[in-house]
């Protein structure tokens, strides 16, 4: 290590943000006025290396204007205000969702994005993902 790189705070070890991220839609879950979906993310190719993060319909719509804003455009399904707690519904805009993940996962560029890394990768990027 040289002088110049920071070793990690005692009880935390160093992060290889160069290994890509994964993410897949495990599942989903209707609350009252809502549907959370599951995400399975993984760093690289070591299955001990996975979470999980619970996102909304909205947090990927904020994540989908903040990618705007520098130029990206990807294909988030549209929102629906009547009928979309739908089981049908949610499966396609769960497929929908999914296409938009693996979009962002595997462009070189969008993946590294710190948008990206904190609405997949919560709890190693310290600001809140609002």
């Amino acid at each position: 290590m040289s002088l110049l790189e920071k070793s990690p705070a005692p009880g935390r070890l160093l992060l290889d943000d160069t290994s890509p991220l994964t993410a897949l839609i495990e599942a989903s879950q209707n609350l009252q006025s809502h549907t959370e979906y599951i995400i399975r993310v993984q760093r690289g190719v070591s299955s001990d290396n996975s979470w999980q993060v619970i996102r909304r319909y909205s947090d990927f719509d904020i994540l989908n204007s903040s990618l705007m804003v520098c130029g990206v455009s990807l294909p988030l399904p549209p929102k629906k205000l009547i009928g979309n707690m739908d089981r049908e519904f949610i499966a396609e805009r769960q497929r929908g969702l999914q296409a938009y993940l693996d979009s962002i996962t595997q462009h070189p560029l969008i993946s590294t994005s710190l948008f990206v890394k904190k609405f997949l990768d919560p709890s190693n990027y310290s600001a809140n993902y609002t």
